[in-house]
């Protein structure tokens, strides 16, 4: 297993190289086929038990704070690449349900987020008080120009809206346009905020009134930073309000702290 290890250590190793000189991480050949080794590395079989022999390799804990902040970038680009086709695709196409369903199964991990959030919110909703069955006021912080898992929050609740936050003004205007063309904008909101700063008193949310909170999985880049940020929140939070924290286990957490 020690042997493996060190395999995949000096693959990723490579992989990184490769990709830090790269002149853009925004979806191409080049791009795709080493994050697809990337993650075929993270998600084998046996990632969570090579996990512990992986981790006390010399470097390895620099390679994954190296890493993620590529990853982040690359996904962030790959999202901006299919919110952008799919907006195009929207003005030249009829907004109808068919229509907005064809162009959200054309992202390819699509799928995906509706398994996630089947998971997710089937968990919450056991968490939930009994004078409300079903959310009505969520936030997702980190949600990015291609909110997936807002979108499928609002299907599996018709009567919930969603508030989004992210630092990156420009992916907000992305994503806000998107779901005005998807028809989705009337129960969507969008603030731009650093939630690394929320206590800076400069927050544009009212986090008493959210039933549940989202946290993305890159929202914060290691254990303490994210620890602090829900730290943060829990003071900000009405008691009782909910939040769900994306992780990663196994080599997974190479990609996702």
């Amino acid at each position: 297993m020690a042997i493996l290890a060190h395999q995949v250590f000096t693959e990723m190793q490579s992989i990184y190289v490769e990709l830090s000189t790269l002149p853009s991480l925004a979806p191409s050949e080049q791009v795709n086929n080493r994050l697809t080794r990337l993650v075929n590395l993270c998600i084998s079989p046996n990632s969570t038990s090579l996990m512990p022999q992986f981790s006390s390799i010399l470097g390895a804990k620099r390679l994954c704070e190296h890493l993620r902040p590529i990853c982040a970038e690359a996904e962030g680009d790959l999202e901006r690449h299919w919110a952008k086709r799919m907006i195009k695709s929207a003005v030249e196409a009829n907004k109808s349900t068919s229509s907005t369903q064809r162009l959200l199964n054309a992202f390819p991990y699509y799928q995906n987020y509706i398994d996630l959030c089947r998971l997710e919110c089937s968990t919450l909703e056991a968490f939930l008080p009994n004078s409300t069955p079903t959310p009505s006021k969520l936030a997702f912080i980190g949600s990015g120009p291609l909110p997936l898992t807002s979108i499928c929050v609002l299907d599996r609740y018709p009567n919930a809206t969603v508030h989004n936050i992210d630092r990156d003004g420009s992916a907000l205007e992305v994503s806000h346009e998107l779901c005005k063309q998807l028809g989705y904008a009337s129960r969507m909101s969008f603030a731009q905020e650093d939630i690394s700063s929320l206590n800076d008193g400069k927050e544009k949310a009212d986090w008493k009134t959210f039933e549940v909170v989202f946290l993305a999985a890159l929202v914060g880049m290691d254990t303490p930073s994210k620890l602090a940020i829900l730290a943060s929140l829990a003071g900000k939070l009405r008691p009782g309000t909910l939040v769900v924290t994306r992780s990663a286990q196994g080599l997974r957490s190479v990609l996702y702290p």
